[in-house]
């Protein structure tokens, strides 16, 4: 029987930092130092980047502790060598027999998706996005305390936050993808 893998997809995960607060440019960093330090299954527990390291000074230091401790991380837009972080699922399952020598498959593969922005490029607005993987019959989770919202309208984070979820929501909605599952807890999609 095949081992169940976990993809964390890190999608566009930097941001916009300007438009943002201190809390909201700092959260996504911080909930992956939580999960490094806190997973016992080290081996089933994979981190891909569509965003070349060098534009995330701070993703690549944070990944560079979790290979430090035993995790494999990859980018799939430095090894494709392509200017752009928009790959679709196939050139990322590519990638992952590639980098990490497994096959990524709906029977044994869930993808945990974190990024920016929630309400575009996390949900639907990438091919790899997590309606994409909901539509290929992938397990399909958003952590929210991986994502931000920058790009919808507000005069605080509060308000650019709850028009990225309603947005987020209309999203899955006119797709059908009820599958999709959201989640703030590490423990409702790994063991910890």
């Amino acid at each position: 029987m095949t081992k169940s893998k976990t993809i964390i997809l890190l999608i566009d995960f930097h941001g916009h930092p300007i438009l943002g607060d201190e809390f909201t440019n700092n959260k996504r960093y911080s909930e992956l130092q939580k999960l490094i330090c806190n997973v016992n299954n080290i081996s089933d527990l994979y981190f891909i980047s569509n965003m070349p390291y060098s534009k995330d000074t701070k993703l690549a230091e944070v990944l560079k502790m979790a290979r430090a401790v035993g995790y494999e991380t990859s980018c799939v837009t430095q090894t494709l060598r392509l200017n752009t972080g928009d790959h679709t699922i196939e050139e990322l399952s590519n990638h992952i027999k590639e980098k990490h020598d497994f096959k990524i498959d709906p029977s044994d593969t869930q993808i945990v998706i974190g990024g920016c922005n929630i309400s575009g490029c996390v949900v639907s607005s990438k091919q790899i996005s997590a309606i994409y993987w909901s539509k290929a019959g992938y397990r399909t989770t958003i952590h929210a305390p991986l994502c931000a919202e920058y790009e919808q309208p507000g005069i605080n984070q509060v308000e650019r936050t709850y028009n990225g979820f309603e947005k987020l929501y209309s999203t899955i909605r006119r797709y059908k993808c009820f599958d999709i599952r959201m989640t703030s807890e590490w423990s409702e999609v790994i063991g910890l």
